[in-house]
C-alpha cells in the first residue's frame, strides 16, 4: 500500500439478507474486476491498485446506497481500505463490518473524553483541514483562549515538538481542544449523544458538549487552569493492577488513591520525594505498577491549592443545567443541575479522585450505548471493551483515533483518518444515518 494511498469508507445495504448479499457480491465483482489481476487492472502496476480505483469505487458504492430508501438498509455492510487490494481481502476474509439492525437496533452513541496521560504529540492534527467542523473547532479554541493560543498552535502541529507535551500547561489544553473538535466532527456527521463522560480533564470537555459551558467560556477556564499548577509539588501517579481496597495499606501519609479506572485498575498519586519508595514497596508486595506520564500527583489532597485557585475563574463564565445527560467521575453519578451551577463542583474536579469505573458502571447501567471515545489513544475504550455490559454485548465502543501515536501514516495523518473513517463505519453500521461518513 503507498503512503500516499487515502483510506476510503465502502459502504453497502439491503431490505433483508439476501438484498444484502446481493448487493456484497455485486461489490466483491466490482473489486476483483478492478483488481492489479483483474479485467480490469490498471495499466500501472507500481501503483497500488492504479489512480483513483478505490476512490472510483467508494464514490460508486455511495451513489447506489444513496439510491436505497433509508427504511430499505436494514441490513448493513461497510468496510474501510486505502486499495481496491484491501476492500478484496476484506471482503474475501469476512472481515467487513456487518449488522441486521432488525434484530439488532441501534444503541444510541454515548461519548467518552479523556484525560491527563493520554496526551501525545500531533494528536488528532491528521483531521486538521481535512474535516471542516474539527479544524473550525480547533481553531475557534486557539482564537478563544487568549494569547497562549498561538504557541499551543505551534506546540500542537510541531513535527518534531520541542515542547514537553507531558506537562499540564501544555497537553491539557491540548486534550480539552481536541476532545471538543472530535465531538463538533461527529456533531457535523450529524450524531447527537445520548451521554457523555469524561476522564479527569475530560470531564470538561464532556460538561462543554452536555452544555453546561461554552465552548469559548471553557477555552478560557483552560488558559485560566494552567496558571494554577504551581502549588502543586512535583510528583506523579502510580498505576497498579489492583483494586482500591487491597492498595488502602499504601495509601496513607503522602500517598492517596488518585484514580479508580476499574475493579482491578487503580493509581495512587503521591509528591516525587515517595514515589520511588511507593513503586519499591508495591513491587516488593508483589504488585504490577507503572508510573504514568503525569508530572504532578493530581486527584489528591496535594492538588487541592490548584482547585482553589481554579474555582474563582468560573464566576466569569455562565454555567448552565446539562442539555443531556453528563455523568461525573468525582461522583460516579450524572451531574444534577444544582451541581452543575457550582463552580466548586467543577474546581475540584483537579483534586477529587477519579472514579471513572464506578462512573462507567452507573453509565452502562442506565444506557445501552455504543460508546465513542473522542480523544487521543484508546485507553477508555479499551476499560470500556473489558465491562461486561460491553463482553455481553448489550452496549460497545470504538476510539475515534488510533491506539497508538507512531507508525505507518501518522506523520502524514492518515493514520488519524483511517481510524476516524472506521470508527464512522462502525457507527453507521449501527444504524444511524450519517450525513458525512468521512474527514474530507
Amino acid at each position: 500500500m503507498s503512503d500516499l494511498a487515502e483510506p476510503r469508507i465502502i459502504a453497502w445495504a439491503g431490505a433483508d439478507e439476501r438484498a444484502e448479499e446481493t448487493a456484497r457480491t455485486e461489490l466483491a465483482d466490482r473489486l476483483a474486476a478492478a483488481a492489479p489481476d483483474g479485467p480490469d487492472a490498471p495499466d500501472r502496476p507500481d501503483t497500488p491498485d492504479g489512480p483513483g480505483r478505490i476512490d472510483g469505487i467508494a464514490d460508486d458504492a455511495a451513489r447506489r446506497l444513496a439510491d436505497i430508501p433509508p427504511a430499505h438498509r436494514a441490513v448493513r455492510g461497510a468496510l474501510v481500505a486505502s486499495s481496491v487490494r484491501e476492500a478484496a481481502e476484506l471482503l474475501r476474509t469476512d472481515r467487513a463490518l456487518r449488522r441486521d439492525t432488525r434484530r439488532q437496533p441501534p444503541r444510541p452513541v454515548g461519548l467518552l473524553f479523556p484525560g491527563h496521560g493520554s496526551q501525545h504529540p500531533r494528536m488528532g492534527a491528521g483531521l486538521y483541514g481535512h474535516d471542516a467542523a474539527f479544524s473550525a473547532a480547533m481553531d475557534d479554541f486557539f482564537t478563544a483562549v487568549g494569547p497562549t493560543g498561538p504557541m499551543l498552535r505551534e506546540a500542537w502541529l510541531a513535527e518534531d515538538p520541542e515542547r514537553r507535551i507531558d506537562e499540564g500547561e501544555l497537553g491539557q489544553p491540548l486534550l480539552y481542544a481536541v476532545g471538543h473538535a472530535l465531538a463538533r466532527m461527529l456533531a457535523g456527521w450529524g450524531l447527537r449523544p445520548a451521554a457523555v463522560l469524561g476522564h479527569s480533564v475530560g470531564e470538561l470537555v464532556a460538561a462543554t458538549v452536555a452544555g453546561v459551558l461554552r465552548p469559548r467560556d471553557g477555552a478560557r477556564l483552560m488558559a485560566a487552569r494552567s496558571h494554577t499548577y504551581a502549588p502543586v509539588v512535583p510528583g506523579g501517579l502510580v498505576t497498579v493492577a489492583a483494586s482500591a481496597r487491597e492498595l488502602a495499606p499504601f495509601a496513607v501519609g503522602d500517598v492517596s488513591v488518585a484514580v479508580v479506572n476499574g475493579p482491578r485498575q487503580t493509581a495512587l498519586g503521591a509528591p516525587a520525594a515517595a514515589l520511588a519508595a511507593l513503586e519499591h514497596d508495591l513491587r516488593l508486595a508483589g504488585f504490577v505498577a507503572r508510573r504514568t506520564r503525569i508530572r504532578q500527583p493530581f486527584h489528591t489532597p496535594h492538588a487541592v491549592p490548584a482547585a482553589e485557585l481554579f474555582e474563582p475563574a468560573f464566576a466569569a463564565v455562565a454555567l448552565r443545567p446539562p442539555e443531556l445527560p453528563v455523568y461525573s467521575s468525582a461522583t460516579a453519578a450524572p451531574v444534577r443541575p444544582h451541581e452543575a451551577l457550582r463552580p466548586r463542583f467543577w474546581a475540584r474536579q483537579m483534586s477529587d479522585p477519579v472514579l471513572f469505573g464506578p462512573a462507567l458502571d452507573r453509565l452502562l447501567a442506565d444506557h445501552r450505548l455504543l460508546l465513542v471515545e473522542a480523544g487521543p489513544g484508546q485507553a477508555l475504550t479499551a476499560l470500556a471493551l473489558r465491562h461486561p455490559a460491553v463482553t455481553a454485548g448489550r452496549s460497545a465502543a470504538v476510539g475515534l483515533l488510533p491506539a497508538r501515536p507512531g507508525g505507518d501514516g501518522s506523520r502524514n495523518g492518515r493514520a488519524d483518518r483511517e481510524a476516524a473513517l472506521r470508527a464512522a463505519a462502525r457507527i453507521w453500521v449501527e444504524g444511524h444515518q450519517l450525513d458525512r461518513t468521512a474527514p474530507n
